[in-house]
């Protein structure tokens, strides 16, 4: 029986991750004849509807899955098969189903116009508007996925474990979703010439980014109860983990919107998001996830470095990984040792050591990273493969 579910389950996710992800090649890769700036892109106006429309969807799912958690830590169930949809699956689902049915709006919007001015290839209007394709593929995977994660769900019950492949997916298709709504209304404000104005929704939907990778990433070390499973992993692997999003996530925010404390800003609405998720978990369910390790201070040390810098390349890159990493570290390390300890007994001075160097150097090279995502969300591009080739050197000698 457990085989026939886990062939089941394999099979569900093969074909959900491997058929959207041919779809994407065809739609984002495969060679074209005619030139992308033939088709017809959506208003303004659309963009930012359609913006707005997809980020309650990604409300619903940030909340439904904290909601999820703290159901699965109050009844001690993990619901599989026919009993997949409990109330937070509803409304963790429900946000894709909302994202996925205004994507497809977006493309019949997209499609009218191209297909009145002779343009009939989809793969035009897509690569006109990446937006809009792209949260459909990314909200219909989390649609699809419904029967696979069912299945896991079934299979392995309380041990099923956040990492799980569904759940990594999963989280890949929260987190684009949302990026997807941040590009949708980039677009929208740069055109429309309010930009300022929708910075601090931005800057919130950046917030929510980093709570739904948290989800799948670093949840199940904040869980009241941490099993044994988890206990078996490295001790620095956690603050790491953590501190590895968090600066992805601030870091993008300083790309996308201009401003000299914007990653302090994002930390502080990622917070207030977070705070007002465990609240609303802990009123439906009465027991939310602990609080995450704080790393404000190291966003704001990340802000004032970047201020005070005028590096560029690689330079600016361990700058600023040295400024987040100082600040994070100086509150984390003792978090962990003092509140966590009996949770995470083997964190000895080796793992505090290690916290430091590793965080540092996942920082060094999220930077660039961070950059490249940014260039593409607001649709200016930046060169920083030189400055990945640069780390990769300095790390080989």
């Amino acid at each position: 029986m457990q085989q026939s579910l886990f062939l089941e389950g394999l099979i569900f996710s093969v074909v959900a991750i491997g058929g959207i992800g041919l779809v994407a090649w065809w739609l984002y890769a495969s060679p074209l004849a005619a030139s992308v700036k033939k088709a017809l892109p959506v208003s303004p106006k659309t963009s930012q509807t359609f913006g707005l429309l997809i980020a309650l969807g990604v409300f619903l799912f940030s909340v439904g899955g904290y909601w999820d958690a703290s159901e699965h830590v109050v009844t001690g169930i993990v619901p599989g098969g026919d009993d997949f949809l409990w109330p937070p699956h509803l409304m963790l689902y429900s946000g894709f189903l909302l994202s996925f049915v205004v994507a497809i709006a977006g493309l019949i919007a997209l499609a009218r116009p191209n297909l009145a001015a002779g343009i009939r290839d989809p793969r035009l209007w897509v690569r006109r508007s990446p937006y809009v394709g792209a949260t459909v593929l990314a909200a219909g995977y989390g649609l699809l996925s419904v029967p696979g994660d069912a299945i896991w769900h079934e299979l392995y019950g309380v041990d099923l474990t956040a990492w799980s492949v569904p759940h990594i997916f999963l989280m890949l298709a929260a987190v684009s979703t949302s990026l997807c709504a941040i590009g949708l209304l980039l677009q929208s404000f740069q055109k429309s010439g309010s930009q300022r104005a929708g910075s601090l929704l931005i800057l919130l939907l950046l917030g929510i980014t980093l709570s739904e990778a948290y989800l799948v990433a670093v949840l199940e070390w904040e869980l009241k109860t941490v099993s044994g499973l988890i206990l078996a992993r490295p001790a620095w692997l956690y603050p790491v983990i953590l501190a590895g999003f968090a600066f992805f996530v601030i870091s993008l925010g300083r790309r996308l919107v201009a401003g000299p404390w914007t990653a302090t800003t994002v930390a502080l609405l990622f917070f207030a998001w977070r705070i007002g998720s465990s609240a609303f978990a802990e009123v439906v369910s009465g027991e939310p996830p602990r609080m995450t390790l704080v790393f404000v201070l190291g966003a704001l040390l990340l802000d004032i470095a970047a201020q005070r810098s005028n590096r560029k390349g690689l330079s600016q890159a361990l700058v600023e990984a040295a400024a987040f990493t100082a600040g994070f570290v100086v509150i984390a390390l003792p978090t962990i040792q003092f509140v966590y300890l009996p949770y995470l007994t083997r964190f000895t001075p080796t793992d505090h050591l290690l916290t430091v160097l590793i965080t540092f150097a996942v920082c060094a090279v999220l930077q660039p990273a961070a950059l490249a995502v940014g260039g593409w969300l607001s649709g200016q591009r930046v060169k920083e493969k030189a400055v990945v080739g640069e780390l990769a050197a300095a790390m080989g000698d």
